[in-house]
Parts: structure tokens; C-alpha cells; sequence
């Protein structure tokens, strides 16, 4: 008959009770488990040290970082009140696109002054004397010449122009060509400083360059003949230093021209021109 376990028989503890060796429970076993695990501190006594340094270098850097971020400020400060300071307005030209158009106001100083180039382009007639004979024709003209003031410009003119005869035939109709050389003084004024008006006095020499006009009773008209008047004209500056444009006329003297009855010739002239200064 087999032998009945009880529902509490352990084979181990069996074992260790036939051997002698003393009865292990499990609170036993439980509390030396206990007391020989390491115990963690919770404290930081132990890193005090560590954490006071780490602390402090990063009190350092946030106090480092501050006074480089102010000390950059107050270089940019200090370039931005140096550069108002020094660089000053830029009066050498008009056209720096760097600056606003109020930025400066503009005045004739701005200007270049001195030696002037000037090319018109127009047209030329005569009332009276050889104008009975001749239709208008192209009128060029080139100036040399230098602003000795403000107000005062002095110049040498060399002009030409080009007309064809009208009168009934015979003889059919011709071309003829003038050309002169003239000295002028002008008088300006300047409203504005980019807007000019001037009145200037001419005189100087008139030729033909053909002797067409001799046929019709003015044998002269082929030769050196004198040539005297004025001109009047208005212009305006480019928002550049160089360049101006402006419009001109006048009228001139020139006995040559006369008719041959003794009608005086008045030549009348006009046109566009524009000025280069240097």
C-alpha cells in the first residue's frame, strides 16, 4: 500500500532534516538577501563638489556670453556713429545711387566747370536780301569754349549751312553752302540750379562756298564777309556733372548778304543743342 504525502511534505527540507544541517526558511533567506544588497544613498553629499564646479562654469559662460553680446553692440554702435561721423555726403557726384535724392540738395557746385564742348542742330533762314532768293536750309554748329564765372562763358563758334536758290529760271535752281567762324560772349542766369538761361553777343566772318549767288547781283557773297548778332537759349543738367541740354536762337548781320538793291539780310537760326563740360 502506497504511503500518503501530506500536502506540506517538501522533499528538500526532507533532505536537509536527514543530513542535520539546520532548517533555512524563507524569511530567513529573504532578510539576508536584504542585508547584503547595496545600499544607494539618496543624498548628494557625495557630488556636492561636482555640481558646485558645474554650476559655476556655466555661470561663467552665461556671464561671458553677456558681455560679448554688449561689447558687439556697442561696436556696432560705435562703427555706425564713426561712419556718420567721417564718411560725410559724397558732393564729387550726382549720380551715386547709394544715396537717396534728398539725401543732398543739389546746387551749381555740384557741377563740373571749365572747358565745355557744345554740338547744335537746327535750321537757318534769311528775311530780306539773299532770304528773296533762297529757301531755309540745315544749320549746324560746334562751340569750344570755357565758364570763367557763374554768370560769364566765353567761346569760339564754327558753323555751316546749306540752301538752295528759289528764283524763277533761268538759271535753274542751285545749292549754295555758308559757313562761318565767330567768336561769342555770354551772359547766365541761373534760376535753379539745374536750369539756366543765357544771352549771348557773336561776331565773326561769313563765306559762301560757291559763287551762285553772284548771278543774282551779290558778287560779295563769295568772299570773306563780316557777320555780327545774338542768341538767346535756355537749358537743363542731367543728374549728371557733364552733360546739359538746352535750346538756342538768334539772328545775324552779314552785309555780304545783302541785296542788291541794298536790302538788308537778316539771318534768323535755332535749335536743339546739347553741352559736355569737362
Amino acid at each position: 500500500m502506497m504511503p500518503v504525502r501530506s500536502a506540506s511534505f517538501n522533499p528538500r527540507l526532507a533532505t536537509r532534516r536527514a543530513r542535520g544541517l539546520p532548517r533555512v526558511s524563507l524569511d530567513s533567506i529573504q532578510g539576508t538577501a536584504l542585508r547584503s544588497r547595496p545600499v544607494l544613498r539618496t543624498d548628494l553629499q557625495g557630488c556636492r563638489l561636482p555640481w558646485r564646479a558645474l554650476a559655476a562654469v556655466a555661470w561663467i559662460a552665461v556671464t561671458l556670453s553677456g558681455v560679448s553680446a554688449s561689447a558687439q553692440e556697442a561696436t556696432e554702435d560705435e562703427g555706425l556713429s564713426r561712419t556718420g561721423a567721417t564718411e560725410g555726403v559724397d558732393r564729387t557726384r550726382l549720380d551715386v545711387e547709394r544715396l537717396p535724392a534728398e539725401a543732398i540738395p543739389i546746387t551749381r557746385d555740384l557741377y563740373a566747370h571749365g572747358f565745355f564742348v557744345e554740338a547744335n542742330v537746327g535750321a537757318r533762314g534769311f528775311i530780306g536780301g539773299v532770304g528773296r532768293i533762297s529757301d531755309p536750309g540745315l544749320f549746324v554748329a560746334a562751340r569750344f569754349g570755357y565758364e570763367l564765372l557763374d554768370w560769364l562763358w566765353v567761346s569760339a563758334v564754327g558753323e555751316a549751312s546749306i540752301h538752295q536758290t528759289n528764283a524763277p529760271a533761268p538759271p535753274s535752281r542751285a545749292v549754295f553752302e555758308l559757313m562761318g567762324a565767330l567768336a561769342e560772349v555770354r551772359l547766365q542766369v541761373n534760376p535753379t540750379a539745374e536750369f539756366a538761361m543765357w544771352l549771348g553777343g557773336q561776331i565773326g566772318f561769313l563765306v559762301s562756298t560757291t559763287d551762285v549767288l553772284s548771278i543774282y547781283g551779290m558778287p560779295n557773297v563769295s568772299t570773306i564777309g563780316l557777320a555780327y548778332g545774338g542768341e538767346a537759349g535756355m537749358e537743363a543738367h542731367f543728374h549728371s556733372r557733364h552733360y546739359s541740354l538746352g535750346i538756342s536762337g538768334g539772328a545775324r548781320l552779314s552785309p555780304s548778304l545783302d541785296g542788291f538793291d541794298g536790302e538788308i539780310a537778316i539771318g534768323i537760326f535755332g535749335g536743339p543743342y546739347l553741352r559736355c563740360v569737362f
